[in-house]
């Protein structure tokens, strides 16, 4: 076996239930086994997104190239504050019929 390490951690209350309540019913044996096995199926979701050859696609011909520009200076970011104010434009154009 690995070795442990003890965290102490604080959930909201359906979800301690319901980490409870697997123990309770015998399909887990301790509450760090539920943890640790929805730990590791969070890394094995995280590990095929990655893998994904549409995600690999739209990030070698979508995101690099665009990070480039903006590392190049011909592009530029915005801030979420910028974001939200550009949205809320847009949408009131869209009210209006624009």
């Amino acid at each position: 076996m690995d070795s442990t390490r003890r965290l102490s951690v604080e959930l909201p209350e359906d979800i301690a239930d319901a980490v409870e309540a697997r123990v309770s019913t015998g399909e887990y044996a301790s509450v760090s086994a539920v943890i640790e096995d929805g730990l590791r199926a969070l890394a094995e979701r995280d590990d095929e997104l990655l893998r994904d050859p549409a995600v690999e696609k739209w990030l070698r011909e979508e995101v690099v190239p665009e990070a480039q520009r903006v590392r190049e200076g011909k592009a530029r970011l915005y801030s979420p504050e910028e974001v939200q104010t550009r949205l809320d434009a847009l949408h009131a154009r869209t009210l209006r019929g624009e």
